[in-house]
């Protein structure tokens, strides 16, 4: 018998009991419903062999010493066990270092018996940094270093600029600063996804305007966030006619975003709206957005979205957005600090 049989053996007895306690309630049952949101934190994406710590909370009642919470895992190594179970509400675990789909499971249980257990189960896509794992995006024509951190990045030339066609990770590390943020706070995963940057972090707080007339922000040196004219100029290179930045691009979203599978899987869920065609190579992941200040994270796998560097009259500041289910090209806005997305960063086309 392998060693995953025999783990999935060994929390068996675990599992009886918490079924037994929560059970469909039948005429003799008496016990209660817990009062609460079951909760934890736990990436969506994540790296082989990544230490990942939680913390489980939200249930009301019952409280005090007739409330335990405990984890349950058949395939991720819980740190400080030799088995799959582990009581309280902290863990922390080590990833498998294989690529795949993983699941952990949060229990909560009444003690004394008196109330109906629960529970609720995340999954963690495990992922290698080399992109491996990682398929359907398209290479680009040429390579720049970064020579703040040695980061290497693809680029391809539309139009009157260059334009990297991945998305931008630089940590400001090498500056002493911290700008931007993994999704999930999982580190990692933004070698192959980039980080979210408030505007803020990305343009380091400078409007701009003008074709190739962005700010440097978190980009590399000779590089900047693209304006609103750059912007124009990728929809002109690509869609062949004229744009307003403030419009919606039909069909352009279809041809910038790319059909990405991590693991095998298809990152974008299925619309026959958006076919993820990437024929332009720009190779658009759907890597979602942060709010509240780095704070929560989500639409990841649904909505790829970045900046552009030029503010707005009324102080609010822009960013597209490509979305699972329609082949357009969007934009909003939002405010400079709080909301977090993608950054691809430009230059005027170089000689070559």
């Amino acid at each position: 018998m392998d060693r995953k049989s025999l783990r999935i053996l060994a929390i068996l007895p675990v599992l009886l009991a918490v079924m037994l306690t929560g059970c469909k309630k039948d005429e003799d049952d008496d016990r209660l419903s817990m009062s609460g949101d079951l909760n934890f934190d736990f990436p969506s994406y994540a790296v082989v062999g990544q230490k990942v710590e939680s913390y489980v909370s939200g249930i009301t009642t019952p409280s005090g010493s007739d409330l335990e919470y405990f984890w349950v895992s058949s395939d991720i190594e819980l740190d400080g066990t030799d088995t799959d179970t582990l009581t309280g509400q902290a863990v922390s675990m080590t990833l498998p270092d294989e690529p795949g789909l993983y699941s952990i499971t949060a229990y909560a249980r009444s003690k004394s018996g008196e109330y109906y257990s629960r529970s609720r189960t995340s999954s963690v896509q495990v992922i290698t940094t080399d992109a491996g794992g990682v398929a359907g995006w398209t290479p680009g024509t040429d390579t720049i270093k970064d020579r703040r951190d040695g980061q290497v990045y693809q680029y391809r030339r539309y139009g009157n600029l260059d334009w990297f066609t991945q998305n931008l990770l630089y940590d400001g590390a090498h500056d002493g600063l911290t700008l931007g943020r993994p999704y999930d706070d999982s580190d990692g995963i933004d070698r192959i996804f980039g980080r979210l940057y408030s505007w803020q972090d990305a343009t380091l707080g400078e409007s701009g305007s003008g074709l190739g007339g962005g700010p440097q922000g978190a980009c590399p040196e000779g590089w900047s966030v693209p304006t609103v004219e750059d912007w124009e100029d990728l929809a002109l290179a690509v869609g062949k006619t004229e744009v307003d930045f403030y419009d919606h691009w039909d069909g352009i979203g279809e041809v910038l975003s790319a059909p990405i599978t991590v693991n095998e899987s298809a990152m974008w869920p299925y619309s026959p709206d958006n076919l993820h065609t990437n024929t332009a190579g720009w190779n658009g992941f759907p890597t979602g957005n942060s709010r509240d200040n780095y704070g929560e994270y989500e639409n990841i796998a649904s909505y790829g979205m970045w900046w552009a560097s030029s503010e707005m009259e009324n102080g609010m500041v822009p960013y597209r957005f490509i979305y699972y289910n329609t082949d357009t090209f969007d934009v909003y806005y939002t405010d400079k600090t709080s909301y977090g997305v993608s950054v691809r960063c430009v230059r005027l086309a170089q000689e070559q």
